[in-house]
């Protein structure tokens, strides 16, 4: 191993086959940086949060974020508590939805995760004040604009670009370069255009070390956007028919912003009709966000805002008694798995009785949520949803929607930049694997593919390194 080389290390803080807590560490030869802070979807106590203990005694100079989906940002406050002096680095429309995130994570944690003394603890963290703080020191760079950090004792500088991720708007994925090495994660990525933003725009150059999400790994076909909306079509026509109205559980970021232009550009083209669209909430403030970067930020119409689409706004104070139980209309909610308390949640109990009516889902479901339950259910079957014995009455289809690459395409991502390590992170054990699989009959064994384990130190070629009270041996 070279002397560059030797000097590098990382570990997986949260990640690892596994879409959790998202966060990884990289020492280039002492500069600290981590990429990423979030909360885990499914934890629900203090292994919410990434392993910050696992970095005692190493270096940390700053915080790159790649997005600002809750599992990528959402225990920054928890990290910042621990290290109150890193150079924060995102793009600003990252910076700008990071905001409006935040503020609502505190509710995620109050309504679930157990109060635990540490989750008291936890909690003090992400008071409004402070979470307004941290969207004022953000540093924000712009694609393909190269910026430098500086470690306490490093010589060499770390020059960082971010490159368009095509998976929400502003995110991205990072390039780093070190003393003649260099290190590309893909952050969260979409390598086919979607309905707002255009597929991802990366280096395809040969890197050192390449850390890769796997999330669709397992997934061999994905349909076309052309199929998606015909799927759509059908069952909201089949629906609105019969006089019935359409939820659609959303993800507030991303994803409503997604099929509010999908439903929009269904009814230009004529394959549905010109029903009510009802939304609001949370994912209202993120369009107008959207909004303002519509020329400056990559779109697949330059320029056009969500806010031109005619949405009425979502009556919360009285849902029970809303027109869209008496006019077939399309209503998109959040959460997109329909966890308990969240207005999906509240419209699928009064949904499911009406057989006239119809719920659609686009998104990916956990599990063990309440949305996985009912898109799993029989029609007239009783089943389990949040507790409750229900036996729905109206109709339910599930078409997938990923804003995450398609298999085909990370392969050929990996393929055209060929690392001399690949590090597969961000999916679950059986994505991992399939990808690792095919990149190494790819590359008939010539690349080293590492699955790291959480919380495990490496260096650039993928070796497990002996820890020692977190001084490592690397020789």
């Amino acid at each position: 191993m070279d002397g560059v080389s030797r000097s590098f290390h990382f570990r997986v803080l949260g990640g690892a086959e596994e879409i959790g807590a998202n966060c990884l560490y990289l020492s280039f030869g002492g500069t600290g940086i981590i990429i990423d802070a979030g909360l885990h979807p499914k934890e629900r106590d203090i292994r919410a949060f990434p392993n910050i203990d696992a970095l005692a005694y190493q270096d940390i100079d700053a915080l790159l974020i790649t997005h600002a989906h809750t599992d990528h940002i959402g225990g920054m406050p928890f990290l910042l508590k621990q290290h109150p002096y890193l150079s924060m680095h995102t793009t600003a429309l990252t910076r700008d939805i990071a905001s409006v995130m935040l503020k609502n994570t505190i509710s995620l944690i109050r309504d679930q995760i157990e109060l635990t003394k540490e989750m008291h603890d936890a909690i003090s963290l992400y008071d409004k004040s402070i979470i307004e703080y941290i969207s004022t020191v953000f540093e924000t760079h712009g694609y393909e604009e190269t910026f430098e950090i500086f470690g306490k004792r490093s010589q060499y500088a770390v020059e960082c670009t971010f490159h368009d991720a095509g998976h929400i708007p502003g995110s991205a994925g990072v390039l780093m370069e070190w003393n003649g090495m260099s290190v590309f994660h893909t952050g969260d990525t979409c390598l086919h255009d979607q309905w707002l933003i255009p597929k991802a725009s990366f280096p395809k150059h040969h890197v050192d070390v390449m850390f890769c999400e796997s999330t669709n790994g397992s997934e061999e076909s994905h349909p076309t956007k052309d199929t998606i909306m015909k799927e759509c079509a059908q069952f909201i026509n089949d629906v609105s028919n019969a006089n019935g109205s359409i939820l659609i559980p959303c993800f507030a970021l991303g994803k409503t912003q997604e099929t509010l232009i999908m439903l929009h550009e269904m009814q230009r083209k004529g394959m549905i009709p010109h029903l009510p669209i009802y939304s609001g909430g949370m994912s209202k403030s993120i369009s107008s966000v959207f909004d303002r970067y519509c020329y400056t930020s990559p779109r697949m119409n330059p320029g056009f805002e969500i806010s031109d689409i005619a949405v009425h706004p979502m009556p919360y104070e009285d849902l029970s008694k809303a027109a869209f139980f008496s006019t077939p209309s399309i209503v998109i909610a959040s959460s997109g798995m329909m966890h308990a308390q969240t207005t999906s949640h509240k419209l699928a109990m009064q949904w499911m009785q009406k057989p006239s009516f119809g719920i659609l889902f686009n998104g990916w479901q956990e599990p063990d949520s309440p949305g996985y339950a009912l898109s799993n259910s029989q029609l007239g079957i009783p089943f389990l949803f949040s507790g409750h014995r229900i036996e729905r009455k109206c109709k339910v289809a599930s078409i997938r929607m990923s804003a995450h690459a398609r298999k085909r395409d990370l392969l050929t991502l990996i393929r055209d930049i060929r690392p001399k390590t690949l590090v597969l992170i961000h999916g679950e054990t059986s994505s991992c694997e399939a990808i690792a699989m095919e990149a190494m009959d790819m590359f008939d064994g010539d690349v080293k593919i590492i699955l790291p384990q959480q919380g495990e130190a490496y260096d650039a070629e993928g070796r497990r390194l002996s820890n020692r009270s977190n001084h490592f041996d690397l020789d």
